[in-house]
């Protein structure tokens, strides 16, 4: 077996891994790429890839990710694990451990020792529970993943209210606000004007597929905002399983269509000015409207403590799992804080 990063030459192979190697959670889900996972930007300063080669087959495959977050009141390096994948065939072989490991170092040469180092592991994935366990100092914080489906009916117009894409001279505004909502919460990135600017404008795609909507009162003022990206586009969600009661409640409400191919819209990057909780659920209600032929759902995670999570309200039938968060870090994690998805 082989641990090394991994090479374009590796594309077909990955894809192959990912159709046979589903999340092991409770809620059961393959990944089916649209782009090459290479074209793929992210929101973190480094991303790499690593795999398991075995007699020259990509046998498993993971996912570092490095950056510059909020914790427990400083801004602090991470190294983020995630996506890791063993083909059913050279499972129960160790080699979970090995990418763990070569990752785990990896992350200490380019972010330093002191780096805090965080995994989401889905509720009922007892794998990469138990891999876990080898590294992190605490498990702790829950976010919960609800995909809201789009609506059928526009909502009820607001006349005292716009909802629009930002503009250029908004951002700046828009990133400080964005920052100062999350200040107290633990995983938070940092936002300002340039960062958001080049988030807006990654696209493997000659088009966006990052979009920032915001809402705002007669006189012009921003309210609430709220990030969009297509994950459509690159790479759609196949359910592969659904537990007993999120199977009934699909029946009713066909969150997850019939064939079982999800194409989300990620929100993210939602704030709102103090008070203003009506216009932000209006800015969401409208689009889960306007958006409703760009995906299948509307798709927040989020800490069901966070202020975020009464903009959404999501009705307590609609299919929802959750995630625990396994950090490795010298500062404890306080139970009280609000965590975020990096």
């Amino acid at each position: 077996m082989i641990v090394r990063a991994a090479r374009p030459e590796d594309e077909a192979g990955l894809a192959a891994l990912a159709g046979a190697s589903p999340d092991g959670g409770a809620v059961a889900f393959t990944a089916e790429q649209h782009v090459p996972a290479r074209e793929v930007t992210r929101e973190h300063d480094i991303s790499e890839c690593v795999v398991a080669e075995v007699d020259g087959a990509v046998a498993a495959s993971g996912q570092l990710d490095l950056g510059t977050c909020r914790f427990e009141g400083e801004d602090v390096r991470y190294a983020l694990l995630s996506t890791l994948r063993v083909h059913p065939d050279y499972r129960r072989r160790g080699i979970a451990a090995r990418l763990t490991d070569w990752r785990l170092q990896r992350a200490a040469e380019l972010a330093g020792h002191d780096a805090i180092v965080v995994a989401y592991i889905q509720a009922g994935n007892a794998a990469s529970a138990g891999n876990a366990r080898r590294w992190a100092t605490q498990v702790g914080g829950r976010l919960i993943v609800t995909p809201v489906p789009m609506r059928r009916r526009p909502p009820r117009p607001r006349a005292s209210l716009t909802v629009r894409p930002a503009v250029d001279a908004e951002l700046g505004e828009i990133a400080a606000a964005i920052d100062a909502h999350y200040a107290g919460h633990d995983f938070a990135r940092r936002w300002n004007q340039t960062r958001l600017a080049g988030w807006l404008a990654a696209s493997p795609f000659p088009d966006p597929v990052n979009h920032y909507l915001v809402v705002t009162d007669q006189s012009g003022r921003l309210l609430a905002g709220l990030g969009l990206h297509e994950e459509g586009r690159l790479s759609s969600l196949v359910i592969t399983h659904l537990p007993a009661h999120l199977r009934a409640a699909n029946a009713v409400l066909h969150v997850v269509p019939r064939e079982g191919r999800m194409r989300n819209l990620i929100a993210d990057k939602a704030w709102f000015v103090p008070g203003q909780l009506g216009a932000a659920r209006y800015l969401w209600e409208v689009t889960r409207w306007e958006w409703r032929n760009a995906g299948t759902s509307l798709l927040l995670t989020h800490d069901p403590r966070s202020p975020v999570h009464d903009v959404i309200a999501a009705r307590p039938w609609l299919p929802t799992t959750s995630a625990t968060v396994a950090v490795r870090s010298r500062t404890p994690m306080r139970e009280e804080t609000i965590v975020e998805q990096l």
